[in-house]
């Protein structure tokens, strides 16, 4: 091998261990700021686009509004009114009430009130269904007696508020069953673990018709978010991985919902199950598995820039100085200041505002990434992170064709969060069907908070009608049809 070959192989090695060792870097220090740094991903101060003021109406407006500091300070917010008073009265003695100068007694010109918010532990109350009998002397008539309601759970000890408790502190308040347990012998009332079990999977027999009934609304959707996490299963002693998704959908369609769905692995199937029978726009990850569902048509693909923006923020957060992904950060935080200026306006108003304002934005980011894809080095993850915007650039783009599509899919990602803090807490599902219980809570409980609905009295509620509610009114206890019993 002569001098200019070995050169060559040199150079390509040394190429080639510098490639991997920017990747394990990269992985590195991804690792450390998952483990020890900030979560949160905020955008920075950046420019919107050199448009004079009166070409974009809502920049003197929003903008002003957000960025000119507060002059008062914060105030103290009244108590709601909804909160029971117990009025507490404090009275001068008799000697205080005698003036000091006449000797007189003082007469009552006022009061002063003071509020202050107390807490009143919970209370566990035995409720006796007393079933009154009668019979007639004559013996012939024989023993009538009142008939008891029907329970949620048949001839079973809790009532609805304590089942709708149980749910909504396991799955709301990720409250384990363990720790309930010990909550309740506080107040001298036992309840084991597997009592409680046994309890929510009576519950979900009940509630899943309903879960069913809102999965027919959401399918009928213009558009869908999606987004899936791993749920720790047990399994024999041992734990796998299943899997829950989330598919929502937002205010701006007829049915706002939100449903999840188990599945014990995360192959593609789970999606192609769900969405058979959807028709529109879905919004999610570049998850290989909905490949299948564009391939056919019916299902339009609609990209996250929140994730492709994350391959470069990642970089840039371990750059110790300011890198090309700083400059495509910069480009993307544009789009976003336009979009926060978006809300207030119809979908058609926004349609052609972002037409106006977010496509010459989005044609100045596709050149930087054509520049920064033939220049990069092959496999480091700032190539990595272009070849991924570019692969999804007609995804990403989508939200131009419809004033209804957003931006990003951090819908969807809001709405898996209280399944990562539950699975923090009760650490994993006792098995497959504690999995598709725990996707019935989530899809009720995440619904009534979209709603704006207290979920412990529509717990309470439903589980308290639904035992005679027929199956073809099923529809009137959706939360977005909800009305309490009066």
């Amino acid at each position: 091998m002569d001098k200019d070959s070995i050169i060559i192989t040199l150079q390509q090695t040394i190429a080639a261990q510098t490639v991997l060792l920017e990747k394990l870097q990269a992985q590195i220090d991804q690792l450390l700021r998952v483990l020890y740094g900030k979560k949160s991903e905020r955008q920075g101060k950046t420019p919107l686009p050199a448009d004079k003021p009166s070409d974009n109406p809502l920049a003197t407006s929003s903008l002003s509004q957000k960025n000119t500091p507060a002059k008062n300070l914060p105030k103290r917010q009244p108590l709601p009114e909804h909160l029971a008073r117990i009025d507490v009265e404090h009275d001068l003695s008799l000697t205080e009430k005698t003036c000091t100068h006449c000797q007189m007694p003082q007469q009552r010109i006022g009061k002063r009130i003071t509020e202050q918010v107390d807490f009143v532990p919970a209370q566990l109350i035995v409720r006796r269904h007393i079933c009154y009998r009668y019979a007639c002397r004559c013996g012939r008539g024989g023993v009538t007696q009142a008939a008891l309601p029907a329970f949620p759970i048949e001839k079973g000890k809790p009532g609805a508020g304590l089942l709708a408790d149980i749910i909504i502190s396991k799955y709301q308040d990720a409250l384990p069953l363990y720790r309930q347990s010990l909550r309740f012998k506080r107040f001298g009332f036992v309840c084991p673990e597997s009592t409680m079990g046994d309890w929510l999977a009576e519950c979900a027999l009940l509630l899943e018709p309903i879960v069913k009934r809102m999965q027919d609304d959401l399918l009928t959707a213009h558009k869908l978010h999606t987004d899936d996490t791993p749920v720790p299963v047990l399994a024999k002693g041992k734990t796998k991985q299943g899997r829950l998704w989330v598919y929502l959908a937002d205010n701006s369609t007829r049915f706002p919902c939100c449903i999840y769905h188990y599945t014990p692995t995360r192959s593609q199937q789970g999606p192609l199950t769900f969405l058979a029978s959807y028709k529109g726009y879905l919004q999610a990850d570049a998850y290989p598995g909905y490949d299948k569902l564009y391939t056919q048509g019916d299902i339009i693909e609609v990209g996250c820039f929140a994730h492709a923006r994350r391959k470069f923020y990642d970089i840039a957060v371990a750059a110790k100085a300011p890198t090309h992904a700083h400059d495509i950060i910069v480009v993307i935080a544009k789009l976003y200041h336009i979009e926060h200026l978006a809300p207030s306006l119809t979908c058609h108003e926004r349609y052609y505002y972002r037409k106006k304002y977010s496509k010459p934005i989005l044609k100045s980011l596709r050149r930087k990434l054509n520049r920064h894809h033939q220049r990069a080095i092959l496999n480091t993850p700032f190539y990595n992170a272009v070849q991924y915007a570019l692969n999804q650039w007609v995804a990403l783009t989508r939200f131009l064709s419809h004033g209804d599509l957003n931006l990003d899919n951090n819908k969807a990602e809001r709405a898996i969060k209280p399944v990562v803090i539950g699975r923090k807490n009760w650490l994993f599902a006792g098995s497959d069907e504690g999995g598709k219980r725990a996707a019935i809570f989530y899809s009720l409980i995440e619904t009534c908070k979209m709603q704006g609905i207290n979920s412990f009295h529509y717990l309470s509620d439903v589980l308290a009608r639904i035992p005679t509610t027929l199956h073809r009114d099923i529809h009137t206890l959706l939360p977005y049809h909800w009305q309490p019993k009066q």
